[in-house]
């Protein structure tokens, strides 16, 4: 048994432990296991020297990725951390609890996307990484020793981003290259879609997720490849279905260029294994019905019958706030574009609708004129 292992067990056993509720105990074993094995692989750090900073990128990383973890492991998962932390006495323990509450909304964002993209992509949620059966807390005379399945590790790279000046030169520099790399040859669409495609996808990535080349979450390049994009006001329905093989052609492009490690070519390839199937039915329909459709599929990634209209409306209005909030995380590209399309509505509300007239009333009509009558019909009426 690991030294890690060891204080896992200790916790365990623990009066801390005792005060965790009994969803945070069902799951703390899980978490810890989970969450020290990222730590480990991403950082470098044991159980004893994690830092704020390391926990939140590991918060938001590969140990939040799996979509068939659930909402109550979600919850579970800052508490049990900061009991951890508590219990093994880390001299930076208020730093960390700080850094743990500011990335748990951004954690749990992250948890509901994988399980977003895996709905539309029909995969299977269930898994031995996050089975309950495999992961609940032992009982105290339990050993508490816990393998977890092989996943792939996030990229190493620094995570200070590159001026916004700077990005914008490799983009175009990119962009250029893409003109005469093989990767982008004998493709469906043209080099220009491509070009544009790439683009996007580049300043998508350094915009709205703070991530250059090389510093790509598998959590937002889902997002990004999988959610945004398609919702681009100006993008084609050829263009949607090669979202996922231009991004393939880049990526390749990308390793063989050494602009990217091998970590981050592995995670980035995983990202898109299981995307053509909702990018395909995406294309199929209209923006304002992709949209709905992804807010569907997130609302059935939470467990919900949307077949089951009441259930769902009942679901929605009792999370409105919760639903908000991914509306925006996907729209937040396309701000302006919403906001012009609500203005037009709202002018279109307000403008009164025309009265169709009766086609009689709208004909010319003869001047009115008194009736007059002949003389010889005056003359009888005076007999």
């Amino acid at each position: 048994m690991s030294e890690q292992e060891e204080h896992i067990k200790g916790f365990l056993n623990s009066s801390t432990y005792d005060q965790l509720s009994a969803n945070q105990q069902k799951h703390a074993q899980n978490i810890l296991t989970r969450f020290n094995k990222y730590m480990t692989e991403e950082h470098q750090l044991d159980d004893t020297a994690w830092t704020p900073q390391a926990v939140q990128q590991v918060m938001v990383g590969q140990f939040i990725a799996d979509p068939a973890l659930t909402n109550s492991f979600g919850i579970a998962v800052a508490p049990v951390l900061k009991a951890y932390q508590k219990f093994l006495g880390n001299k930076q323990l208020g730093a960390i609890e700080k850094a743990i509450d500011k990335q748990r909304p951004v954690m749990n964002k992250c948890r509901k996307a994988h399980q977003t993209l895996a709905e539309l992509n029909g995969e299977p949620q269930k898994s031995a990484a996050s089975d309950p059966k495999n992961h609940e807390a032992p009982q105290k005379d339990q050993p508490a020793n816990e393998s977890v399945s092989e996943e792939l590790k996030q990229p190493t790279a620094p995570v200070k981003l590159i001026p916004a000046g700077k990005m914008k030169q490799e983009i175009t520099r990119i962009k250029k290259e893409v003109a005469t790399a093989p990767e982008f040859k004998e493709k469906d669409l043209s080099i220009a879609d491509q070009q544009y495609l790439v683009a996007e996808f580049l300043q998508l990535m350094y915009q709205e997720c703070h991530q250059g080349i090389n510093q790509w979450r598998f959590a937002d390049l889902q997002l990004v490849l999988g959610m945004m994009m398609p919702l681009d006001p100006n993008i084609t329905k050829l263009e949607i279905l090669n979202i996922v093989p231009t991004a393939q052609a880049l990526f390749d492009y990308l390793k063989r260029t050494d602009q990217i490690d091998m970590e981050q070519y592995r995670v980035a390839l995983k990202s898109i294994a299981h995307m053509q199937t909702s990018q395909n039915m995406l294309a199929s329909i209209e923006r304002r019905q992709r949209t709905t459709q992804l807010m569907l599929s997130y609302i059935q990634s939470q467990g919900v019958d949307t077949d089951n209209v009441n259930k769902t409306e009942k679901w929605m209005d009792a999370h409105q706030s919760q639903v908000a909030t991914f509306m925006r995380s996907i729209l937040s590209p396309w701000g302006e574009y919403e906001r012009q399309q609500l203005h037009k509505r709202q002018q279109a509300t307000r403008q009164p609708v025309p009265v169709e007239k009766d086609r009689q009333l709208l004909r010319k009509k003869r001047v009115p004129q008194g009736i007059k009558f002949s003389k010889k019909r005056r003359k009888k009426r005076k007999k």
